[in-house]
């Protein structure tokens, strides 16, 4: 069997906390219609006009200023969306103005996070919290919360913020499988394997949570139970271009290239756009770069917001291995343009290793240190750092002995 592995265990973090209704009236409503309606299709900066010519119309709507927020959050400029959601706070006590609150706090939080302030992202969090209790958004900041704490290290607090959410409702997989991933973490694999399993106990389909068990089980060396999650996988019914996608992903993983690339071509034809981005780490599993680039490509260009990040991420990845470093430094660059996701660690990671490759160790060597500043959790990142300050003094003293010389 042809084991795959892909972990990342920074978790997808949903930032969107609310669905925004449509207004439709007079020419205020109908510009923030449409701004919700490109934001919503992944256009984020189509969307920006939109919103402004909004505000123009009406300057007293909190949840103009908050959609406006968000969508700044998603193009990266975080200090422009601290600004909006400031815009949109509310000083009375009734309930769309807690609501409204909790969203511009929630709001907030990311932005400072995606400003590397970690501690304001945290109190932002907790002041979310503060305004009445909406479970469903609740979770979702909770989850935040969590997140960072275990990115930088916090892991007991992260493993207390999870076992609190399960505790109040158990049916969150997300929380479940966020869970697992920090036991992983943390070494617990017993515990990673039931959070997983619980996850598809509470939805059969939970594609990624079978994913991630069958990840811990080729870790562990156990090809039985790895194998058993794959068919288990392959015996499922696929109906929809989108389990069509997840069937071509599972012949990824035993390595048979060919069913995987019939399955997630029948799934992009089909609709599935998400198939092309893992057409993509097919072809990038056999060495065929160039094609590999040009699917992550395609899928980008189609529009397709949710894996954009990690898209830009593999292309890099592709690059680098073609020895295009410019394309590479570009994808990344656009990449962390598109604001925080999950794909930001490797996308940093990508950079070191990109100066590396070109062999300019102080960069590298900066870019390590930013990456650390970020999450100062990574021990991989700290151990690489110090091969790179020993690169470093290794060249620099060649160069001295040869000046002596």
């Amino acid at each position: 069997m042809g084991h795959k592995t892909c972990q990342c265990f920074a978790a997808a973090f949903v930032f969107c906390c609310a669905v925004f209704s449509f207004t439709g009236c007079g020419k205020a409503g109908k510009e923030y219609d449409k701004a919700v309606e490109l934001m919503e299709s992944g256009k984020y900066n189509d969307s920006l006009g939109h919103f402004q010519n909004a505000i123009k119309e009406n300057n007293e709507k909190a949840e103009y200023y908050i959609a406006y927020g968000m969508a700044l959050n998603k193009i990266g400029s975080y200090k422009e969306a601290v600004k909006e959601f400031g815009m949109a706070y509310q000083d009375t006590d009734n309930q769309i103005s807690r609501q409204n609150n909790k969203r511009l706090y929630f709001g907030q939080a990311v932005s400072y996070y995606g400003m590397n302030d970690n501690e304001k992202a945290l109190e932002a969090c907790g002041k979310a919290l503060e305004y009445g209790k909406e479970p469903s958004v609740d979770i979702k900041i909770k989850n935040f919360q969590a997140n960072i704490n275990m990115l930088i290290g916090n892991t007991d607090t992260a493993m207390e913020i999870y076992n609190g959410i399960i505790k109040e409702d158990d049916s969150s997989t997300d929380t479940y499988k966020a869970r697992g991933r920090l036991y992983e973490m943390l070494g617990n694999d017993t515990q990673a394997v039931k959070d997983y399993l619980d996850a598809i106990e509470k939805d059969s389909k939970c594609y990624d949570a079978y994913f991630a068990l069958y990840n811990v089980y080729t870790r562990l060396g156990d090809n039985a139970k790895a194998e058993e999650i794959l068919n288990k996988l392959a015996g499922m019914e696929a109906k929809t271009a989108e389990e069509v996608m997840q069937l071509g992903r599972m012949y990824y993983y035993k390595g048979d290239y060919k069913n995987a690339v019939a399955n997630l071509g029948k799934a992009a034809k089909d609709g599935c756009n998400e198939a092309l981005y893992y057409l993509g780490t097919v072809y990038m599993a056999e060495g065929d770069y160039s094609q590999a680039a040009g699917q992550f490509n395609e899928y980008i260009n189609k529009g397709a917001p949710e894996k954009a990040p990690e898209a830009y991420n593999q292309m890099a990845g592709c690059y680098i291995e073609l020895g295009d470093f410019e394309s590479a430094s570009g994808c990344i660059d656009k990449g962390l343009s598109l604001g925080i996701s999950s794909a930001d660690m490797q996308l940093l990671k990508n950079r070191v290793i990109l100066y590396e490759r070109m062999g300019k160790y102080k960069k590298a060597k900066k870019s390590a240190n930013l990456y650390l500043k970020k999450f100062p959790g990574d021990k991989d990142m700290e151990k690489e750092l110090g091969f790179i300050k020993t690169r470093i003094k290794t060249l620099q003293l060649a160069k001295d002995n040869k000046k002596k010389q």
